[in-house]
């Protein structure tokens, strides 16, 4: 009986050790998809924004360049290189709304994460983490960042800085 508990003991002892030893190669790698979702996140969110806003660009400016052609038309054409313009005239217009779609689509993106923080800085000052040390852990940026960001709530009165 007294061999089968020392058995029993060093076989718990043996998967401790696997347990912490495996803690310590899993946590470089958990560390290493922390640091890649850090750079991939912001790329997906402005990549989705560019998309969105190139499509609805391209199809603004499709049906702005359709209207254009309807209602705009010549009522004579000098020669015929005149009718390619007019046939491609939605086309140039599609392309360049979708090149106006995709700057737009990025400034949206800019000013939908400059607005999300500003309320998450907020929601966290209305529960007394007034600390930009603390903030800046718990959202993840740059402690500099949200001293800026703190300060512009605190001039604009929509925070204090107790």
């Amino acid at each position: 009986m007294e061999s089968y508990v020392k058995s029993i003991n060093a076989m718990k002892q043996r998967e401790t050790d696997n347990s912490s030893c495996s803690f310590w190669i899993n946590a470089p790698i958990e560390r290493l998809l922390d640091q890649l979702l850090f750079f991939v996140k912001p790329a997906v969110e402005y990549i989705f924004g560019m998309h969105i806003g190139f499509a609805l660009g391209w199809l603004t400016g499709l049906c702005v360049g359709h209207c254009y052609v309807k209602y705009f038309e010549p009522v004579y054409l000098n020669d015929l290189s005149r009718l390619t313009y007019w046939r491609e005239a939605p086309f140039l217009f599609a392309r360049h709304g979708a090149l106006t779609g995709l700057a737009i689509g990025v400034i949206a993106i800019a000013l939908i994460n400059r607005t999300l923080l500003n309320q998450r800085i907020i929601s966290l000052c209305k529960k007394n983490i007034t600390s930009p040390d603390e903030i800046a852990g718990l959202l993840g940026k740059s402690v500099g960042q949200i001293e800026r960001k703190m300060n512009k709530l605190v001039k604009k009165g929509t925070i204090s800085r107790e």
